[in-house]
């Protein structure tokens, strides 16, 4: 059986990253593995001109700013409400974000993500567009957490 080394959660602060910290917490305390918490602003423009260009309203620095902000202190938030050992490392990268993710997991040798099925249902009823990709993109095993319904 595979000892994992290094688990990532991506999470987005919505109420599915909830049980996503807690399995991979669950996991990396059994394997007794790194734990790194990874979110992704998305630096992208925020509308399309007609013919497909991108639009002129792309964040200027002061809302990317907020954002990044805005990300670091939910990011101590979630921390502190999970009551997270100091040396489960926080980080915040911008981008698009199943790139991101699969980029980070490359460059920080993950060897398992525990990635959230948004609840949303997908292309004929499969997994959200972001959990779907990491699945077939990633490079090391994926845990796909279901949403807990109440």
């Amino acid at each position: 059986m595979l000892d994992y080394q290094h688990i990532l959660a991506p999470i987005d602060f919505s109420d599915s990253s909830t049980p996503v910290v807690e399995r991979a917490r669950e996991l990396a305390e059994h394997y007794d593995a790194r734990l790194t918490l990874l979110h992704v602003v998305e630096n992208v423009p925020l509308g399309t001109e007609p013919f497909g260009e991108p639009s002129s309203l792309i964040l200027n620095e002061e809302l990317r700013q907020q954002q990044l902000s805005n990300a670091t202190t939910n990011m101590q938030t979630l921390a502190k409400q999970f009551t997270l050992p100091l040396n489960v490392e926080q980080a915040i990268e911008e981008g698009f974000t199943t790139s991101t993710i699969l980029a980070f997991s490359q460059d920080k040798q993950i060897d398992l993500i525990v990635i959230a099925h948004s609840g949303k249902k997908g292309f004929l009823g499969f997994l959200g567009s972001t959990a779907d990709a990491i699945v077939k993109s990633a490079d090391c095993d994926v845990l796909v957490v279901k949403p807990r319904y109440p």
